[in-house]
């Protein structure tokens, strides 16, 4: 048992102490306000106190944790052996040159967020304004650094302290924005296709088309039979998250309704989890993400419990509290378009906790470094490049004992146009991340 002595136990005090210490350490952790308690313990204990009470493990406290609105703090980057850090303590002596529970609440809470007015033209918070990506952190779980380090401090002073944590894992991913390029569309999709085919002079398309719809082809994004092979070899859990919403704008699957859709769920069940895909509209219109929820749920014969928003946009904590009250409880979106990395500075699953009500909800939150688009599309990336930078985030992971999660669309894994040589990275990183 360890003892964690301050003067006021906070609900965000509370929350990262049980994230990092109990969770992520496996340590059973105490309470107390008490000088008296803490002096008189002999076993390992924490001071998180302005003044060092002594005879133990001392932090100073940044404040942070014990405010109960959201401001506009003024957050500077300091570094320790290479190392970023944030809120340095500011007398010499403490047990750790920075408040580790208010620099690990700042990134997990995603606090930054909140106070943004800037973003991209999907309203998304934009990578750029981070601290993480400004200051040249955002490829690296700093918070499982920190902890790491902190834990060895506290061991040097404590021998017998005797930590648990949870061994390295991976669940790969796939997100169905589009289950078929050809197949499954109503008719007026299907002849708008062939127009605009001709119109732009895309007759190789067309004639895919054609071969598609009259049988003679396989479907290009059809390749779930090929990602059903490729995880069974490794034994790797899967989740699907299907785009299940009404057609219009960037949300356009196949039909909710269709015999194509039921056949696809009906196929999925068998091997995969299935989580809903949050369209794009459904931000903006709340009574469409419970259409969207129950609708999965009812397609699908099971509650579905996970989620990942349609081109991972949330607006916080809006988003997250709307999902927990859908009843859903895993989320799969803490992550950038733009760029890969640790939105939250960690690379572990955590609880979302609510800065506007300073509470913890029953969502669970599962950071996403990397994903397909971001290397193809933004970065500009061709497959060697890519692996490249994506076995270094699997290092990262690995090295903190942490939850590595990928996200791949079935169309980029069709080996065809623009996904060429694709399908090949991807067989890669399963190998090098199973």
């Amino acid at each position: 048992m360890l003892l964690f002595y301050t003067s006021s136990v906070t609900s965000r005090l509370r929350y990262i102490v049980h994230l990092l210490l109990e969770e992520m350490a496996g340590l059973e952790v105490n309470f107390t306000q008490s000088t008296g308690e803490y002096l008189s313990f002999e076993g390992p204990k924490i001071a998180y106190t302005r003044e060092d009470p002594g005879n133990g493990c001392w932090i100073e406290p940044a404040g942070l944790l014990f405010e109960q609105k959201i401001f506009a703090h003024d957050v500077q980057v300091r570094y320790d052996h290479e190392v970023p850090f944030l809120f340095e303590s500011s007398q010499p002596g403490t047990g750790f040159p920075f408040d580790l529970f208010a620099a690990s609440f700042y990134l997990v809470s995603r606090y930054e967020e909140y106070n943004c007015t800037k973003h991209d033209p999907y309203g998304r918070y934009l990578a750029s304004s981070s601290l993480a990506f400004r200051h040249g952190f955002l490829e690296k779980p700093v918070v499982n650094i920190w902890l790491k380090r902190f834990l060895e401090s506290l061991r040097k002073r404590y021998p017998s302290l005797m930590t648990h944590q949870e061994p390295y894992h991976y669940i790969p991913t796939v997100d169905v924005d589009h289950a078929y390029a050809f197949r499954n569309r109503t008719v007026v999709r299907t002849f708008g296709g062939i127009g605009r085919s001709l119109s732009h002079g895309r007759f190789g398309e067309l004639m895919e088309r054609v071969r598609v719809i009259a049988g003679f082809s396989a479907d290009p994004y059809d390749t779930f039979s090929y990602i059903r092979s490729v995880h069974q070899k490794h034994h790797l859990p899967t989740v699907t998250f299907i785009l299940f919403a009404d057609y219009g704008g960037n949300d356009n699957n196949i039909q909710v309704g269709s015999k194509g859709m039921a056949d696809l769920l009906r196929s999925l069940a068998q091997w995969s989890d299935i989580g809903v895909h949050p369209s794009l509209s459904s931000s903006k219109h709340t009574g469409r993400l419970k259409q969207e929820v129950d609708g999965l749920s009812k397609a699908a014969g099971k509650p579905i419990t996970q989620s990942r928003q349609h081109f991972l946009k949330f607006i916080l904590p809006d988003t997250f509290l709307q999902l927990a009250r859908m009843g859903i409880r895993d989320d799969f979106s803490m992550g950038y378009a733009s760029h890969p990395g640790f939105r939250a500075g960690i690379a572990h699953p955590f609880p979302f906790f609510d800065l506007r009500a300073n509470e913890v909800t029953p969502l669970r939150i599962h950071p996403v470094p990397v994903m397909d688009v971001t290397f193809r599309d933004y970065l500009r990336l061709n497959p060697e490049e890519s692996f490249s930078k994506i076995k270094q985030l699997i290092w990262e992971v690995r090295s903190y004992n942490g939850e590595f999660i990928s996200l791949w669309h079935n169309e980029s894994l069709s080996d065809t146009g623009r996904w060429k040589g694709w399908r090949a990275l991807y067989e890669e990183v399963m190998e090098e991340a199973k």
